[in-house]
């Protein structure tokens, strides 16, 4: 007999033993973990304290560089220090991502007097472009079994249960999805379900369902636009789904509530050095109106992620200024890009994801059900230098959807992307290991996370993934807590207790509450639902808003010129004014770009109609916040710039215009 024939016959029966005996473990961890409690329903909340303005976040900081008499010449070549600073903080964290905001959040329920900066809006690099999963890495599993990879299968486990923690702290952000594997040769099937039920086991009492078989007709029912020729099967396994850049905001609400100090558009200028050359501090600028401030503090914590060598070349000059040629020559991030594309609802089942398991690449591509449409990807392109605002490609588009057609009936178009966004994955070497002049080299590559801490005291956190983001800012507070002499003695007994602590809107949120939020407000379904799945407890808030001025009840973008006939396209969207304004009252948004991408996802799931709304959420900000019709216009031209790079203009490189 061939060797192949003996090997996948042994593969076979290997996988049926495996798959036979985990059965019974998936089933005792399916009664264990999901035994229907009644949950307590809370009362609505329908006031509640704004949190500090922008002006009375600046003012914590103290007084201007100007206001304390330093030249803007002398300021700008670096010559401020340490010392200089009339305000200290125990960490201050550069960085807005879900890393970042995690790291300020769990410093702060430490103890430390925390301040978080970012550059622009929280969640708008990587964090909110992510595939959107809560996942251990099923292709990690399949390296570690057959490369006999313990360090492969300790990312998994550590993965896995991170997973059980984003959806415990968020439950209304975070939920659990069937993902369906489409079989298409019969010896196949053994074999994955033998994956997926390790997948389980590695779970424990913390997995989410047991996988299943589906047999060939009940796939079709569930993905009617599957291609039925030669399907055998299908194989379900779960993981979690969320919406990325909300859990981010929740994050960064949730530091704040416990008493960080957190600023978006506000750029790190220079790393402040004490009289040792040690970094101790950092000079910032409110991007907004141009301000600079001199901050002291114990530690200096860069979660930058694709952005971490800026920081890191910052701690390496005398004066603290940034190489420019960092991002060009990155020692730290091996970047690659990420693409997604968004599609219509009808290209995935509502209730279940596809994974293809085979791409011609050797990638896992997922496709999968997502705000009421279909995300599809991810790509891996290696990038030649971190760009500053990373654009999906025309060849990426295509190359996404030349996978999908592999397994869909009908033709996939072009003008069906509805979106299409790239993210830099944060692959992470340790600078140390790289000789001087060999960026591309891959030595000191990890596969996890990275605490690095630069020769100057900058601690840098950097790789992982978005369902890590918890353990890797424990790791970080961790390190800076042991190797910062004024922490050990006052923190160092006090434990991390991120792990159970639930993030805003998470507190009094139940499976109840988009019902009660229909009958109370009279809502439709689909108001109500992306109501308490976004917003949870808070979502009163903004239904308190609905009551208060009927007019805010209206779909954003809905303002037409007198006499248009309305569509359902025009209702086709849940996001209405009243969200706009109770994310300018609670939720720091600055810029258009920030309410349309990163607090209701409209641009991420229909940039064509996102740019139909922007003259009226610019009308609106301008009254808000007094903007000139200078300012106005500046702000339109951005936030449409920005939008038509989601896949309404061809891009031809990743790296974006600004």
């Amino acid at each position: 007999m061939p060797r192949f024939l003996i090997r996948a016959k042994q593969l076979a029966i290997g996988s049926v033993v495996l798959a036979t005996g985990g059965f019974a473990f998936n089933s005792w961890v399916n009664k264990v973990t999901h035994a229907d409690n009644k949950a307590e329903v809370h009362p609505f909340i329908t006031q509640l304290a704004k949190p500090p303005t922008r002006e009375e976040s600046f003012r914590q900081l103290g007084a201007t560089v100007e206001s304390l008499g330093f030249e803007k010449k002398n300021v700008d070549a670096g010559e401020a220090r340490a010392k200089d600073a009339k305000v200290k903080y125990d960490v201050v964290v550069v960085g807005g991502g879900a890393v970042g905001c995690g790291t300020a959040l769990d410093a702060t329920l430490r103890g430390l007097r925390v301040l978080l900066v970012e550059k622009n809006d929280y969640a708008s690099g990587t964090s909110s472009k992510s595939t959107k999963m809560a996942h251990g890495g099923v292709r990690y599993l399949e390296k570690a079994v057959f490369q006999l990879s313990k360090a492969q299968l300790d990312l998994v486990i550590e993965a896995l249960h991170e997973r059980a923690s984003v959806i415990q702290n968020a439950p209304h952000l975070a939920t659990c999805l069937p993902i369906c594997i489409p079989v298409y040769k019969w010896y196949q099937l053994p074999y994955f379900y033998a994956g997926c039920v390790l997948y389980d086991m590695f779970a424990g009492s913390e997995g989410l369902r047991h996988s299943y078989v589906m047999t060939r007709q009940r796939t079709l029912d569930e993905h009617p636009q599957l291609d039925p020729s030669g399907l055998v099967g299908g194989l379900v396994y779960h993981d979690g789904l969320f919406n990325d850049a909300r859990m981010n905001i929740a994050l960064a609400l949730t530091a704040e509530q416990n008493g960080a100090t957190v600023l978006n558009y506000t750029a790190v200028e220079q790393l402040l050095k004490d009289d040792n050359g040690k970094t101790k501090g950092v000079r910032v600028q409110d991007r907004e109106t141009g301000n600079q401030y001199l901050v002291g503090a114990e530690a200096v914590i860069g979660a930058a992620g694709p952005y971490s060598d800026a920081l890191i070349s910052m701690d390496k000059s005398e004066t603290g200024m940034p190489d420019p040629e960092a991002l060009g020559n990155p020692k730290m991030v091996v970047p690659s890009g990420g693409v997604h594309v968004i599609l219509p609802e009808w290209y995935c089942s509502e209730d279940q994801g596809l994974l293809d398991a085979s791409t011609a690449d050797g990638r896992v591509m997922f496709f999968l059900p997502w705000q009421g449409k279909v995300l599809a990807g991810t790509t891996d392109v290696p990038l030649e230098r971190v760009p500053e605002n990373p654009v999906a490609t025309e060849k990426d588009i295509s190359d996404i959807l030349g996978e999908l057609q592999h397994y869909v009936r009908f033709p996939v178009r072009r003008e069906d992307i509805l979106s299409a966004w790239c993210g830099v994955r944060p692959l992470v070497r340790d600078p140390s290991t790289v000789p001087e002049g060999q960026v591309t080299s891959t030595q000191g590559l990890v596969r996890n996370h990275l605490v690095y801490e630069a020769p100057n005291g900058l601690i840098t956190i950097s790789g992982g993934k978005w369902t890590t983001y918890r353990r890797m800012a424990e790791d970080v507070v961790d390190y800076t807590i042991q190797h910062t002499p004024s922490f050990s003695d006052k923190f160092g007994t006090v434990k991390c207790s991120t792990r159970h602590h639930k993030l805003v809107g998470a507190e009094g949120y139940d499976t109840s509450l988009l019902c009660r939020l229909a009958q109370k407000y009279n809502l439709t379904e689909p108001v109500a639902e992306h109501l308490a799945a976004n917003y949870g407890d808070r979502a009163p808030l903004i239904c308190e808003l609905f009551s208060q001025y009927p007019r805010l009840r209206d779909p954003v973008g809905l303002s037409k010129a007198e006499g248009h006939s309305y569509t359902y396209e025009d209702f086709k969207y849940p996001f209405t004014l009243g969200e706009l304004y109770y994310c300018l009252d609670y939720e720091h948004v600055c810029h258009p770009a920030d309410f349309l991408a990163r607090r209701c996802r409209l641009a991420f799931l229909d940039a064509q109609r996102a740019l139909s709304a922007v003259d009226e959420v610019v009308d609106a900000m301008a009254r808000k916040y007094g903007w000139s019709s200078e300012k106005k216009h500046q702000m339109k031209l951005e936030t449409v710039n920005y939008i038509k790079q989601m896949g309404i203009v061809p891009n031809d490189t990743p790296y974006g215009t600004l």
